[in-house]
């Protein structure tokens, strides 16, 4: 069986189309002879996630972007879908991550859930966005640039403080503060040199004394100590009740009042005679050289 020329070019031009379309796929990371199951993420924000995008799972790659679709009814979502690998089964509460990569490209993360019940092929699974780095640094640079008047600010108030001479004056107080506190410290180094070693020695002395003392105290014989001043307290006890009694010639002086009375009448008498001798002394005293006459 002979085949024409134009069949034989025909058929050459459409193996080398099917070669080339199985190429593309190939270098996009499809494979077409591996059975797989759809699935749809709902996304806000898709980044940079294109057909033939990879998914992965833990670092394994369980599938591929078959295609990108807007949801123009509620001019919100984007639909990716996504061919992941029959043997996987998502488990309900799991979610698509999109992760941007800084030297650009994207890529989806399948982050399993912990339910024990399975979505089935065919369902939506819940889109999220992961900024990354970058998207991090775009809602810092915000802040900082919010910031740099507040900056400047901060800046023109420490140029006018540093500017003013109370902080000159200020610093020089500090400065010679800290001389007074070196030279403070220097005292209170010799005191601790040369001084507190002496007292320490002389309290050491008092100490030793102390003992001593304790020493000596601690050999007093206190019971006989007490005994013979219960004795001295008991005979004191005996003369103050004697003496109130009037047993003696103490307590006679003490409770008879005509010794008083002769005593005092007695000093009377010797006082009247005394001031009669002063005043009359020849009554008393004769005294004659040639010798006198008896009366």
């Amino acid at each position: 069986m002979k085949y024409s020329k134009e069949f034989i070019v025909g058929a050459i031009g459409i193996l080398a189309l099917l070669l080339i379309y199985l190429m593309i796929n190939f270098f996009k990371g499809i494979d077409l002879f591996k059975d797989g199951e759809r699935y749809y993420v709902k996304f806000d924000n898709i980044g940079q996630v294109v057909n033939s995008s990879p998914i992965y799972l833990n670092g394994y790659k369980a599938g591929n972007v078959q295609g990108i679709n807007y949801d123009f009814a509620n001019m919100k979502y984007v639909i990716v879908t996504i061919d992941i690998d029959k043997r996987l089964r998502i488990p309900k509460g799991s979610y698509a991550e999109v992760n941007n990569h800084m030297l650009g490209g994207s890529d989806v993360s399948i982050v399993l859930g912990n339910s024990n019940k399975y979505l089935a092929p065919g369902d939506t699974i819940e889109g999220r966005l992961n900024k990354g780095l970058q998207g991090e640094m775009g809602e810092v640079i915000p802040s900082v640039t919010n910031m740099v008047p507040k900056i400047d600010s901060i800046l023109t108030s420490l140029n006018t403080l540093l500017a003013t001479p109370e902080l000159y004056s200020s610093i020089k107080n500090v400065e010679k503060l800290t001389n007074n506190l070196a030279v403070t410290t220097a005292q209170i180094n010799s005191l601790l040199g040369k001084d507190i070693p002496q007292i320490t020695e002389r309290m050491i002395q008092m100490e030793d004394d102390v003992l001593a003392v304790s020493s000596q105290i601690k050999d007093v014989d206190y019971k006989q100590m007490f005994t013979s001043l219960e004795s001295t307290l008991n005979n004191l006890e005996a003369i103050t009740q004697a003496l109130n009694n009037g047993e003696g010639t103490a307590g006679m002086l003490l409770k008879d009042n005509s010794l008083y009375n002769k005593l005092d009448s007695t000093c009377s008498a010797a006082n009247a005679l005394l001031t009669d001798l002063k005043q009359n002394p020849k009554r008393y005293v004769h005294f004659s050289v040639f010798g006198g006459k008896e009366k």
